[in-house]
């Protein structure tokens, strides 16, 4: 612990309430043990456990629990000693004996400790005792709560990403909920002796001074700053606790603006932890409400637009997209939770009751020209087609190599999904999550994109356009992108432009495409080996030629079509590491990923256009048997063979421009 007793009963307590007015005096006079009887017989009287407890208990987060236990089965397997942490569980030999440094894991992934000083634990064995009354549940905490207070410490000169126990995103978020639901709920039992609670407030002002000492940035510092301003609240007797809620909700308020584009999206640019900052925002106020803390309503600003963020850029099946590293949550938990602030918001509504109040946006597709992202659908239906472009800025952290990359959603199946998150690990698959290879792009000379080398956030970013242009109409909608910024670690100065033409109402009684135009440009005079490339699914395919199909049940196919035989590689893991998914629901023993098919279109030359057809079925038929396009940079037509007849687009008749975004909702 960093605070002495000394400092804390002299110098660190109110003396705003009469009861505690002399604690400093008792402390000298009359020792530890009476100060200590004078702060617990306060603090009893003091917390409002009934007025707490009007909080939702909430969902589960991370990976501390079986997905098949709930929360009694989880509960009896913590009160033996078992800690689970990133689906990786390890049994102690009882609760008096966690070692809180410990990693059992094969290759030392460092979330498993860091995360175990998260203490989700502690709120189910609160839940579960509130529920029952059963002491276990008490004496288990209390040796959680005391074997963790003696282990682990700081000092000043520890950063906010230092030690095991104390980083301050661990700090937030045990700040934030779970020490406080488990305090109200234990308070009233007869082993939170008075040597406990002293213990578990000395804790609380230890967390106190770290978040407000060293609060970092990003989504990082939302979580700080909720944890900070739930101490300042529930605390007031700490003598800075005062100051701690003004400057924490001072700084939340001032985020918003810091943090969230004109168009809605949280600078990482990541569907996760975008709703990350949006629930820390929610648990704040929820505790606010239910203690009577007025807090302003500036720091509601910018919110709404998080939440219709979220239905904008959502995928039939009304979960969002995987973008960077992200996840695939249900939007209309979200939304749930957002018609709490926003009951008025039709679309907010509508999905917050999946149609049953509200009404859809007044539009379909959208793009969002700061974000650069253009999200493209025929319709609000589950079964409805829907295609992402991403054609934006690197973003403030948690960023993949992929920009221009291309997602695809049709009849109710995920037929060209992101490669999503992996373990933040040093793995090659993690490696390969992050990189250019496990997405939707352009390889130059088997090289990935390397905006990483030399990109610097700075603030004024979160107000600039992307570089994105785009249109959208009721038939055809069309985005363009360019990628600028290098290749590999020597950035070969190549230049890619990608266009993006969705066919909503198919040609010549097709189905709905997507035709996908790239341009390679060499910027050194050299020649290049250019390669469009797909990183497919696991699903059972077929290549014919230069049809490439992958079946996803129920009658859903996706079939990339093109002038060029694809290279299809599988399960590579040198020269470079493509061809692989990640598995989910992976054991502890290897967070594993298996083989999937990895589509390439190649070309070689000083300047190459490479031009391919996304097609997805549900009719068991691939209309479109052929593409004809030429390499050449210039050219502009394509020729499609569509049930034996021939059909010509001219790209140029989409012209992209890019509308105000105002008009577009």
């Amino acid at each position: 612990m960093y605070i002495t007793d000394e400092r804390f009963f002299c110098e660190e307590i109110s003396g705003d309430y009469p009861e505690l007015a002399s604690i400093a005096q008792i402390y000298r006079e009359n020792g530890l043990e009476a100060a200590e009887k004078q702060l617990a017989d306060f603090v009893r009287g003091f917390m409002r456990p009934d007025d707490y407890f009007k909080i939702p208990y909430y969902e589960r987060e991370n990976e501390w629990a079986l997905a098949s236990d709930d929360d009694f089965a989880a509960a009896e397997k913590i009160i033996s000693g078992e800690i689970r942490s990133c689906s990786v569980s390890f049994k102690f030999p009882d609760t008096k004996h966690i070692d809180w440094e410990f990693n059992p894991t094969f290759n030392g992934y460092k979330e498993w400790t860091w995360q175990i000083s998260r203490h989700h634990e502690w709120r189910c064995l609160g839940h579960c005792y509130r529920e029952t009354g059963d002491e276990k549940y008490t004496i288990a905490f209390v040796d959680f709560l005391m074997s963790w207070c003696e282990q682990a410490v700081f000092s000043d000169s520890d950063g906010s990403g230092a030690t095991k126990c104390w980083r301050t995103i661990e700090a937030g978020i045990r700040m934030t909920k779970n020490w406080h639901y488990a305090f109200h709920a234990f308070l009233s039992s007869p082993h939170m002796t008075d040597h406990v609670i002293t213990t578990y407030i000395k804790s609380i002002w230890d967390h106190g001074y770290r978040l407000r000492s060293k609060a970092s940035n990003g989504n990082w510092l939302i979580m700080e700053m909720a944890g900070l301003s739930h101490i300042g609240m529930l605390y007031p007797f700490l003598k800075n606790a005062s100051e701690w809620a003004d400057y924490a909700f001072d700084r939340l308020a001032t985020e918003l603006d810091i943090q969230v584009y004109p168009d809605g999206f949280q600078y990482e640019l990541s569907t996760n932890y975008h709703d990350v900052v949006v629930q820390n925002y929610h648990w704040v106020l929820c505790t606010a409400e239910a203690i009577g803390y007025k807090v302003s309503d500036t720091l509601k600003r910018n919110l709404e637009s998080m939440f219709e963020l979220d239905i904008n850029i959502s995928c039939p099946d009304r979960k969002y997209p995987d973008l960077n590293d992200g996840g695939r949550s249900d939007v209309r938990f979200w939304c749930n939770m957002g018609r709490k602030y926003f009951p008025d918001n039709p679309g907010i509504l509508y999905f917050a009751t999946d149609g049953k109040e509200g009404s859809l946006p007044n539009h379909t597709s959208i793009a969002l020209p700061y974000a650069g992202q253009t999200y493209m659908r025929t319709g609000w239906g589950e079964k409805d087609l829907w295609c992402f472009m991403d054609a934006g800025p690197f973003g403030r952290a948690h960023q993949h190599e992929d920009k221009l990359n291309i997602l695809m959603f049709a009849y109710g199946k995920n037929v060209m999904p992101d490669s999503g998150n992996y373990a933040y690990d040093t793995s090659d698959m993690r490696r390969f999550v992050l990189g250019t290879y496990s997405h939707n792009c352009g390889l130059v000379d088997d090289l990935g994109q390397n905006r990483r080398n030399s990109y610097k956030w700075l603030p004024e970013m979160i107000g600039q356009r992307s570089d994105m242009k785009w249109m959208l109409s009721s038939s055809v909608d069309a985005v363009e992108g360019i990628y600028s910024e290098g290749y590999g670690p020597d950035l070969t100065a190549v230049t890619h432009r990608r266009k993006v033409i969705f066919f909503k109402k198919g040609i010549g009684g097709s189905l709905p495409f997507v035709l996908v135009s790239d341009r390679y440009l060499s910027g050194d005079q050299n020649e290049h080996k250019f390669a469009t490339s797909y990183q497919m699914d696991i699903q059972p395919y077929t290549v014919n030629g230069k049809i490439f199909t992958a079946d996803h049940g129920d009658g859903v196919t996706m079939s990339i079509i093109s002038s060029i035989v694809p290279e299809v590689i599988v399960a590579q893991k040198e020269p470079y590491f493509i061809g692989w998914r990640k598995r989910f629901g992976a054991d502890s023993e290897s967070f594993e990923h298996s083989p999937a098919p990895c589509l390439q279109y190649v070309a070689r030359g000083k300047e190459k256009r490479i031009v391919t057809l996304l097609y997805p079925s549900n009719d068991g038929r691939i209309s479109i048997s052929e593409v004809i396009a030429s390499d050449c940079v210039n050219d502009t037509s394509v020729t499609l063979i569509i049930d034996a007849k021939s059909y010509t687009i001219d790209e140029n008749d989409y012209v992209c421009s890019g509308e105000a975004f105002e008009k577009l909702i």
